[in-house]
């Protein structure tokens, strides 16, 4: 009877052994890497062990001793196309011919004795750098080069008939030459001015210099298809800006005029040489 109850007292302490050994090893977390942690193991996934080193865990290697440097599949294998007894990765003479001894570079006396370099693919030729914009071409009007040089310029000769904004055959030459100028820089925002001179009413002077002003707008549009309407504003402003005391007839004159203004004056080309016919 006492061996019937010692033999019951040893299976009892081993049962709680092992029962406190599994809580412990329950208890017991995983490396905060996952370094030396199998996650596919039925159990017992860490510490996991990897001899190699070819990133296969032992327990599914079905190659161990990989050498470094070769790649392996999933099952720790890698790939030796010519079957000498080195890896692809490592072979520096392929296709060494069957039975021939070979040395760590994979190479045998027959193939030269010395490895053969491998093909390493040159890295693409660099993009060319874009080609320059061209320089504007230079002016060559009196017109061109008051736009380019101030962005402002006094149209000459423009003329309507009296008390109308019917513009005069004597115009076309001046509104031709600004035309063409204008041609050359499409991206300039332009605002086409009207003046008159002090004489008569300010509201009929404001009003029949924005009618002259869209006149002139008018030509250049229906003349020179470069030129972008949205980029072509007509402003009238009557009697409000004179540039003379209008104390004879040709400053009545003076004051009676239209003038180009750019109002996008970061676009104008700069250092551009000027040549004057």
């Amino acid at each position: 009877m006492r061996n019937k109850f010692g033999f019951m007292s040893i299976v009892l302490l081993l049962a709680i052994g092992v029962i406190g050994l599994a809580a412990l090893v329950a208890a017991e977390p995983l490396p905060r890497t996952l370094e030396k942690v199998d996650p596919k193991a039925p159990c017992f996934r860490w510490p996991a062990t990897d001899l190699d080193g070819d990133g296969v865990y032992d327990r599914i290697d079905y190659c161990p001793n990989t050498p470094k440097g070769c790649s392996v599949d999933q099952w720790g294998c890698s790939t030796d196309a010519d079957g000498d007894g080195v890896c692809d990765d490592l072979d520096r003479c392929a296709n060494t011919p069957k039975g021939e001894s070979v040395d760590e570079n994979g190479c045998s006396e027959s193939q030269s004795g010395t490895p053969a370099p491998r093909a390493v693919t040159p890295p693409p030729a660099p993009a060319p750098p874009p080609a320059p914009k061209p320089a504007p071409p230079a002016p060559r009007s009196e017109v061109e080069r008051k736009l380019v040089e101030s962005g402002t310029v006094r149209l000459e000769n423009i003329l309507f008939e009296t008390n109308s904004a019917n513009l005069l055959p004597e115009s076309e030459r001046s509104l031709n030459e600004a035309g063409e100028a204008l041609s050359k820089y499409p991206d300039l925002i332009i605002e086409i001015g009207g003046h008159s001179d002090t004489r008569g009413a300010g509201a009929s002077n404001r009003k029949l210099s924005q009618a002259r002003a869209e006149s002139v707008r008018g030509y250049l549009l229906d003349h020179f298809s470069g030129l972008r309407s949205g980029n072509m504003v007509a402003k009238g402003y009557g009697e409000s800006q004179p540039i003379t005391r209008e104390r004879n007839a040709a400053e009545l004159q003076e004051n009676r005029r239209v003038e180009l203004k750019v109002l996008n004056l970061e676009v104008l080309p700069g250092n551009v040489k000027v040549i004057q016919d």
